[in-house]
Formats: C-alpha cells, structure tokens, sequence
C-alpha cells in the first residue's frame, strides 16, 4: 500500500516554528530541524533508503527530547510509506505516541498518519479510534479529504450517523467531490433506511452529471432493493434509451425485469435484438432464456424455432426434453416423438422411464404403433409407471 502523504507539508510548517534557543514543549530544536530538511531533500531526489538511514542514524540523539524525537519518528514513517514498507512506518508511529511529554497537536498530527496507516491494512476500529483523535484535538481547518477518511472509517465500523454526519461534511467543502465520495454517502443513507433521502441524493447525482451511466445502475438498484421493479426497469429504460446503457448485464438486467413485471413481449423482442447485433453472446442459456419469454408471450412458433437453435448450439437433454414438452402440448407428435428421443440418446435423466412414457404416448397418438410399444416397455421399468405403461400396452394390442 502507497500512501499519499497529506502532512507532510503540515509536519514541516510546524518544524518552521522552531526557535533558534532551546526547544519548548512545542518545537523542536534548530538541528532537528535542519536535518529533516536534508531528509526533504533525499525525498525529493527519490533518495528514500538514504533519508531513512539519515534519519535513523539521528533519532538516537535526540532520545532525551522527546518532542524533537517523536518529529524524528514521524519523518521516518513517511520515509517508510515512501518505500511501501507500511510495517516499518506503524513501528516508527506507536514508538512516538508513547513519547511523553509531546503535546496534544503533534499527538494528533502522528494519530491521523497512523489511522490512515491501519486504515488501509483495513483495521477500521483502530484507524477510526486514531483518526477521530485527531478531529477532536486539531483547531486549524481540517480537510475535506481528511473528513472523508473518516467518515469512510466510521462507515466501515458501522457507525453510520457519525459516517453520515461527516460524509455530508467532506462533500459540502469539496467544490467537486469525487464519485465515489456520493456513493459512500448514499450507501450510508440507505443503510439507515433513509430510503427517501437516498433516493434524492442519486436524483441529484443524475441531475449533476446525466450522462454517467453508473448513476442510473445505482438509481435502479435502488428501487430493485426496495422491490419496486418497474420504477428499476424505468431507470434503465431511460437510460438506455440515452445510449447509455449498452453491455450485455445492463440489458440481461432489463429483460428479466421485463418479465418480472409481466411484459415478457417486450423482453423476448429486446434480447432477440441484441442476440442478433451479438452485443449479447448467443450461447444455449441466452437462446433457452429467449425461449422462456416467447413462451411466456404465447409465440409458441417463435419459441420452437429458438430452442431448436439451443439445442443445435449446445446439445443437452434437457433442451429436447423442453422442446419435446412443447411439440406434445401443441399436438405435434412426429416431432414430440423425435425431441424425446434425441433427449434420451443425450442422457442426463434420473428418471428416463418418464421421458419414454412421453415418447410412447407422442408416437401412439402419431400412429407409430412399434415405436410407442418400445418406449412403453422402457417406461415400464419404473415401479411408479409400470401400472400406467402396462394399460398403455394393452390399448395398443387393442388396437
């Protein structure tokens, strides 16, 4: 993990406070400071390794200072980061806060480089304990991203007033907060249930910026949530209408919420569209899933001719078998009969004798006498169907 290292400019003005005297409780000394400009220097030529040997050479000297130490300490943390060795920088961070004697705003200035240390190895509990810390105890004007991080911390260890509280804060002083900041926001809302509050904050995201498609996912996972499927399905309709919405989940996700809400016609003639521009993949499941919905739209034909292309794509039993059910209800038996036995040379059945019991029954009533007595015999292999396959078999030889 690579830290940005926000205070670092914040340690050096206060090191720009020194006095040429003795330090006070609150400034270090004349040589310390002097020599964390050198480390500034090593910093800015990318020479890491040699400003913390620099710096660690020195903190032994000045152990009987411990605010000059603990400055020291917090130069070889972010030395540390820079090397994205984040180990070596909490070591150097928990020796300095056990430092007597430092004062509470260099107490708080080490707390919040700590939090936001601990914080992305996501030990949220102790990166929140540290970071409010510093909240509390910090006069000067704090930064909007500083807020964020904390109300990011308080989100993640489920204090969602307090997250609520700051997030609102970070993106009020940010002339353009960036969008994952709304998204933390509105996730924190939701989670409160302040379904009301959330929504209108995703309205205004939208409002600010139309043409970001995420918006609209957000928005309609929203309602989706909240199991308002035709307020989802609207979201994305417009949305996709705006050209915004064009790969192959957002469209999977508008036609299941088209037949979810009972307007199957509308998501068979949707998917067959893009099956065809191929912006979704033609594979079995899509061309079974088409299937489904022209079923569901009583366009039988237009189903039959689909399912045979699942099954030519991908052959499976189960295919056939759903083809052969559908030839059966519409009294086509030649080709019910066809379908059943292409789904028993495929296998995949715990219980075949069924599928033969279908078969006899298409072949019978398509006047395949032979065919229907061999399907019957295999149907009759099943204790559950022998009663019903034997008087099958002796209307045949009535016959």
């Amino acid at each position: 993990m690579r830290l940005v290292l926000v205070h670092v400019l914040s340690a050096l003005l206060l090191l720009a406070t020194v006095s040429t005297g003795v330090a006070a409780e609150s400034q270090a000394s004349n040589r310390t400071y002097l020599k964390m400009i050198d480390a500034q220097k090593l910093w800015n030529e990318e020479g890491y390794t040699e400003a913390l040997d620099l710096l660690q050479e020195y903190e032994p000297k000045v152990e009987k200072k411990p605010y000059d130490q603990a400055i020291v300490l917090q130069y070889i943390a972010h030395t540390y980061v820079f090397l994205d060795q984040t180990e070596g920088a909490r070591g150097a961070l928990q020796k300095a806060l056990q430092l007597p004697e430092i004062g509470v705003p260099l107490t708080a200035e080490l707390k919040l480089v700590y939090g936001q240390i601990v914080l992305g190895d996501e030990q949220f509990d102790e990166a929140r304990a540290a970071i409010e810390y510093w909240y509390e105890n910090t006069e000067t004007e704090k930064q909007p991203n500083l807020i964020f991080t904390l109300g990011y911390a308080n989100y993640m260890t489920g204090h969602m007033e307090r997250a609520e509280e700051l997030l609102a804060s970070a993106i009020a002083m940010q002339p353009l907060p960036r969008k994952s900041w709304y998204r933390l926001y509105y996730q924190t809302l939701f989670e409160q249930k302040k379904y009301t509050q959330a929504e209108e904050l995703l309205l205004g995201m939208i409002d600010r910026d139309p043409r970001e498609n995420d918006n609209w996912r957000l928005l309609a996972n929203h309602h989706m949530q909240l199991e308002d499927r035709r307020k989802a399905l609207t979201a994305l309709v417009i949305a996709y209408n705006e050209g915004l919405l064009e790969g192959a989940d957002d469209l999977k996700r508008m036609i299941a919420l088209y037949g979810a809400i009972e307007i199957p016609e509308k998501a068979a003639r949707l998917l067959q569209q893009h099956l065809a521009s191929k912006t979704v993949e033609t594979d079995a499941d899509m061309l079974k899933r088409l299937a489904n919905l022209w079923l569901l739209s009583r366009e039988r034909d237009q189903a039959k001719i689909v399912l045979e292309q699942a099954a030519a794509a991908a052959p499976d039993g189960r295919t056939y078998e759903m083809l052969g059910n559908i030839f059966f209800e519409d009294e086509e038996w030649t080709n019910a009969h066809e379908a059943y036995l292409k789904a028993l040379d495929l296998g995949g059945f715990d219980e075949p004798e069924r599928i033969y019991m279908l078969a006899g029954i298409s072949a019978e009533q398509g006047g395949m006498k032979d065919a229907a007595r061999d399907a019957f015999m295999e149907a009759r292999k099943s204790d559950d169907l022998r009663k019903q396959a034997d008087a099958l078999l002796q209307r045949l030889d009535r016959s």
